[in-house]
């Protein structure tokens, strides 16, 4: 299948370019600090500390904000950087699909993000356990393929900016501008989005609103993982949905009472999973229309 092919030889150059050990220098330095920070803090003074702490730490704003941003700058001109150097042509000119670069493309950039995190995990996991912190090993495996899957969404959302659009410089602020609008405009937009429950006169009640609020929340991937993570060390699934409401958290989860089904963790992973399929699946359509 020619797609291994493209997915080995592109994963294959960023060990050329040294990317995926920067990489992973990057994510064995802040996950291991942010381990020794919690085996340092709760080792001799908790006894029953646990690898929840480190998953609360990490799964907040720091893994958040920062592999987004990594996977697209890996990742933004995978496709479009092939097509202006003009080494597309000559990659179509073997026995490639177009399918195939952009499969491949995905897999080999997906690789780039995945083993540093990996890496970062398994030595996090060692100094962890060195502190004598309890190590929850199942719910450490299902964060790390979380974070994981973070990393690999926005490298495929990166990839298919980078398949749709024409020029690397417009790849580029598609992505910034992506990233900004999860990052930090996302709230705003919920906002505008509840607002039309009074231009619209649906008839909402407070608590719907919140619970409209909340669905329309978690379709951005980024918020999406920050609380699946904390569902993964907290108590209540509720508890994890309100998940940075701060003091209005327990009233509000007292007044919901149960969570919605279109709260649950199943549908909060199908809106997560919906950015890794989708957006790399529109970028081919347009990328195999594109005249080269």
């Amino acid at each position: 299948m020619t797609w291994q092919a493209v997915a080995r030889k592109d994963f294959h150059d960023s060990l050329r370019s040294r990317w995926l050990w920067v990489l992973s220098a990057i994510f064995v330095g802040l996950f291991v600090g942010s381990a020794y920070f919690v085996g340092k803090g709760l080792g001799n003074t908790n006894q029953n500390a646990s690898t929840d702490a480190f998953i609360g730490l990490l799964g907040g704003r720091v893994v958040a904000i920062l592999v987004p941003l990594i996977a697209l700058v890996v990742a933004y001109s995978a496709i479009i950087g092939e097509r202006e150097s003009g080494t597309m042509k000559l990659m179509l000119s073997l026995p490639h699909s177009r399918q195939d670069v952009v499969v491949g493309k995905l897999l080999g950039r997906s690789g780039v993000i995945a083993v540093p995190i990996l890496l970062g995990m398994v030595a996090s996991a060692i100094v962890l356990v060195f502190y004598g912190i309890s190590l929850k090993i199942v719910s450490y495996i299902l964060f790390t393929i979380l974070t994981v899957a973070l990393g690999v969404t926005f490298v495929s959302l990166a990839i298919g900016i980078s398949s749709a659009t024409s020029t690397n410089r417009r790849a580029m602020v598609a992505s910034v501008a992506l990233y900004v609008v999860f990052t930090q405009l996302w709230t705003y937009i919920r906002r505008v989005v509840l607002v039309m429950n009074d231009k619209l006169s649906l008839g909402l009640g407070n608590i719907e609103i919140v619970k409209y609020g909340l669905f329309v929340k978690y379709f951005n991937p980024v918020r999406a993982y920050e609380s699946l993570a904390a569902a993964l060390y907290m108590n209540s699934t509720l508890g994890a949905r309100l998940y940075g409401a701060g003091r209005l958290g327990p009233v509000i989860e007292q007044q919901m009472g149960t969570v919605p089904f279109y709260l649950s963790n199943a549908v909060v992973m199908a809106q997560f999973l919906l950015w890794l399929l989708i957006p790399v699946a529109v970028g081919y359509l347009l990328f195999d229309r594109a005249d080269l």
